[in-house]
């Protein structure tokens, strides 16, 4: 009798890339790693905008402890209302003029 049995659901496929994020990633030849997150920019970073930070796909490091998923490489664009600019650590790695704040989200309705 299976009145209260639960049937074994499968488990949910991992979201994608916003089309933002994917943008970033063809632009500058990097795979998306399965996580990112996004935030206000902290203070001193250059003004008003947002942090994007994006886990990139490679080899895993081995250190890390198989139940921590991802790389732990991540490249961090900071996106204003006028560009973007996509960071390796501090070394800036691209600027993209026709990227803002108003792509991160989509369209305004």
């Amino acid at each position: 009798m299976g009145l209260f049995r639960r049937t074994p659901s499968e488990p949910e496929p991992p979201l994608g890339p916003t089309p933002f994020i994917a943008e970033v990633l063809t632009r500058i030849g990097e795979q998306y790693g399965g996580f990112d997150a996004i935030g206000p920019l902290p203070p001193g970073t250059g003004g008003p905008g947002m942090e994007v930070v994006i886990h990139i796909a490679g080899e895993p490091d081995q250190v890390r402890a198989p139940s921590m998923r991802g790389t732990g490489i991540i490249r961090t664009a900071r996106v204003f209302a006028d560009r973007t600019e996509v960071y390796d650590g501090y070394r800036l790695l691209a600027r993209f003029d026709d990227l803002t704040s108003a792509d991160v989200f989509g369209p305004r309705s």
